[in-house]
């Protein structure tokens, strides 16, 4: 080995170790450096994801106040209307029993009193969300000829995130209008209450026959859009509030009640 063939041999097994060890450590520096870079798309692609659903939360609240909006000033408007053709009705009425006609007065005070049941008045129960929601809706089960009741607290909702509590409300909304239009009595009835540390929405309408006897899991498609439209949604929001949906049916009524722990 001390030949100068040796010398040469291990001088060229050194110098390819050195180069090795060179490569191995640029290597290791190599992946130090990408894991670093990754780490740090990783972050950045966290943080624009934030962004992005931030922005979404505040184009939803602004499309949402936007609808408010409008929806109040409509309604403004039928107050406004609804005072100004008052004055006229009661002059006809009157004109009608001046001149000894008391079947065409009660008759015109009828058509009056149908024109009025048929406007929904806008509530406000201190949340403009669930002002909102509720007002739209009630409206529009008004205009398909659905008999209403509701009661509703005046609870904040302040925990629930308002894309959660709007997809959960509408969807139980949208179902029973369905359900009460297909009905004979066509009847809703919605109420919201707090109860034994539960903030409690219940929403029921009427049917002709069981559901839950035909389709006892509730299932829907696109063709026949029935109650279980939106209730894995449903479920799931109510779940993430430390809550459950309870489904029955009792006197004639189809019944969903979702109840969220109150914080």
């Amino acid at each position: 080995m001390n030949t100068p063939m040796g010398i040469i041999t291990l001088a060229l097994l050194l110098s390819e170790g050195i180069a090795l060890l060179y490569l191995v450590n640029k290597r290791k520096k190599e992946q130090v450096q990408y894991e670093e870079q990754d780490k740090l798309l990783t972050q950045y692609v966290a943080a624009n994801l934030d962004m992005e659903k931030e922005l979404s939360d505040i184009t939803h609240a602004y499309d949402r106040q936007q609808e408010m909006a409008a929806e109040l000033q409509r309604i403004q408007q039928q107050i406004r209307l609804l005072k100004h053709d008052m004055k006229n009705h009661t002059l006809v009425i009157l004109s009608y029993l001046e001149a000894d006609k008391p079947e065409e007065a009660k008759r015109y005070a009828g058509e009056i009193l149908d024109k009025l049941n048929r406007m929904y008045t806008y509530v406000n129960v201190g949340n403009s969300l669930l002002s909102y929601i509720i007002n739209s809706k009630l409206s529009e089960a008004k205009e398909l000829g659905i008999e209403l009741k509701a009661e509703i607290e005046n609870l904040p909702f302040s925990y629930m995130d308002s894309v959660d509590f709007s997809a959960l409300l509408n969807n139980m909304l949208d179902n029973a209008i369905r359900g009460a239009v297909d009905s004979a009595d066509k009847r809703l009835e919605v109420n919201i209450a707090a109860r034994k540390g539960f903030d409690v929405i219940t929403v029921k309408n009427s049917i002709d026959a069981s559901v839950l006897e035909k389709n006892p899991t509730l299932m829907s498609s696109k063709e026949e859009p029935g109650h279980g439209y939106g209730l894995r949604q449903m479920k799931a929001v109510a779940e993430k509030y430390g809550g459950a949906i309870d489904i029955y049916e009792k006197n004639g009524l189809f019944v969903v009640s979702a109840l969220m722990a109150a914080e």
